[in-house]
């Protein structure tokens, strides 16, 4: 079913002087793709393999790399071969090589009959060179200390201390060399290795911004690029916590408001307000006594965050609220899994593609002012978002980020929904403002991260005919989200960036 696959596929995503930046001297891969095994429970129909890339492409004869790749090939004929349509989930660390043929099982005939999926690994993650900051036992320890609070405080920074100096004991080379501009500039040479003069790109999340990136690189080898759930280009990667903090708060006053509606069920309060006094109330008791001893308040608040990328998932955060309210953890302890390799190498990747992209704040006050003012203003979710992470101990990259505004660029569809709490609607429309040959296709009914091939025919048949056919709408335009297992919630009006 298309929409399990491509949930299960779909990942976070996170984000200034800024830069424009020619194409370095950057030569193709000459060497044939290394083909092997792909990754542990790889749907039948995909082959996996490496390409060889400069660890520096601004000394391409020097050290390499090896970056991860996969293929399904296109199913129709000649005529209907539009070429290699790379796929992105995310992140930044989201793996999709292992992951085409399971995605291929789901897209609409037209666009399997057109293009060779083509899966891709960032470097430092998955079958690329990799880089691990730690081991999942450590990664896993729970509870986490509450950086937000003083008794916490220390306790985090030292943690956030020990992560960052792991990733440079495990990659201290590579570090400096995990911008997006090196990551557009891999996929450039995936791109040579499969023989192709053009690319097509289908980038969610991060990969919205990874497409752009790229786009601002190499505009002549774009064929077709849909972006989704769209990143603030101008907010990399700091400045877009300020943003999914504010955007976090209003979804979580959207759940709440969903939860009250259905008070005879959760019992956790007959209004919005009620309901969020009640999550006060739980995540206190939380903090106060962990769950089992390892679910704290901290953990509330990535449960409760991961719930609100999707609407799909309000009904569980609920459930196990009201189970714990009712003297019963198990469900809250069970969204807690133990922690695994490929998880721990997916945060490595998330934290040290982030430092490198732009610097950060390297004062420890800086942050500690940014959650006070965050806590104030949108609770404890707003305080967990404005917390330090690796890069408060991690600048490997002093240069500004890619400068997007898509000279050259063919025609480019956005699709976003106004509610996204994860990628904040005003950042599609600076993307939006940044791309002039961009359409933005806005989604109502719902504020939900990710939505081609799962948001109905409305978004899925313009997309698959952008993909196809070249198709663009005239204009920017709308569509009504499909009803979901779950509730749909509506906004009035579409907001405008102000001039």
């Amino acid at each position: 079913m298309v929409t399990r696959a491509v949930r299960a596929l779909l990942a976070g995503a996170l984000t200034a002087a800024v830069l424009t930046a020619a194409p370095a001297p950057a030569r193709a891969s000459t060497e044939p793709i290394a083909w092997g095994d792909c990754p542990t429970g790889t749907a039948p129909g995909e082959r996996c393999g490496s390409i060889g890339a400069p660890l520096d492409h601004t000394r391409p004869d020097g050290a390499r790399i090896r970056v991860g790749v996969s293929r399904v090939p296109a199913t129709g004929s000649r005529a209907e071969y539009q070429g290699v349509l790379v796929v992105n989930f995310g992140g930044p660390g989201a793996s999709s090589v292992g992951s085409m043929a399971a995605l291929a099982g789901g897209l609409p005939e037209r666009l399997r009959r057109a293009y060779d999926l083509i899966g891709f690994d960032l470097r430092g993650r998955g079958t690329s060179t990799r880089v691990t900051c730690t081991d999942p036992v450590t990664f896993g320890r729970a509870p986490r200390p509450d950086p937000a609070v003083p008794a916490g405080r220390a306790a985090h920074l030292a943690a956030t201390r020990a992560f960052a100096d792991g990733c440079r004991a495990s990659a201290p080379d590579l570090l400096p060399h995990l911008t997006t501009r090196d990551i557009a500039r891999d996929l450039d040479l995936v791109r040579a290795a499969f023989g192709a003069e053009r690319l097509s790109i289908l980038g969610y999340s991060y990969g919205s911004y990874l497409g752009a990136v790229y786009g601002q690189l190499f505009p002549r080898r774009v064929h077709r690029m849909l972006l989704d759930s769209v990143v603030d280009p101008t907010e990399v990667w700091y400045g877009t916590g300020f943003l999914q903090a504010r955007a976090f708060s209003a979804r979580q006053r959207d759940w709440a408001g969903w939860a009250a509606d259905r008070d005879d069920r959760y019992h956790l309060g007959t209004s919005a307000a009620r309901v969020l006094a009640t999550w006060d109330v739980l995540r206190a008791r939380l903090v106060a006594r962990p769950a089992d001893g390892v679910f704290g308040g901290v953990e509330l608040d990535q449960f409760t965050i991961g719930s609100l990328y999707t609407d799909r998932d309000w009904p569980r955060l609920a459930g196990a609220l009201a189970d714990y309210a009712s003297g019963d953890p198990a469900a809250l302890v069970k969204s807690r899994r133990a922690a695994t390799g490929e998880e721990v190498n997916f945060e490595s990747v998330f934290q040290t593609v982030s430092c490198a992209d732009a610097p950060f704040p390297a004062d420890e006050r800086v942050f500690e002012a940014d959650m006070v003012r965050l806590r104030a203003r949108y609770g404890a979710l707003g305080a967990a978002i404005a917390s330090p992470g690796a890069c408060l101990y991690l600048q490997t990259n002093t240069a500004p980020p890619t400068r997007i505004d898509g000279a050259g660029l063919p025609g480019v569809l956005l699709i976003q929904s106004v509610g996204d709490p994860a990628t904040p609607y005003e950042g599609a429309l600076r993307m939006h403002e940044a791309l002039p040959s961009s359409r933005l296709l806005t989604v109502r009914g719902n504020g939900n991260h990710g939505h081609y091939l799962v948001d109905g025919p409305c978004v899925d048949d313009r997309a698959t005919g952008y993909l196809v056919d070249g198709t663009l709408p005239a204009h920017d335009i709308e569509c009504d989200a499909a009803a979901s297992e779950g509730p749909v919630t509506r906004r009035p009006g579409v907001p405008r960036l102000p001039r």
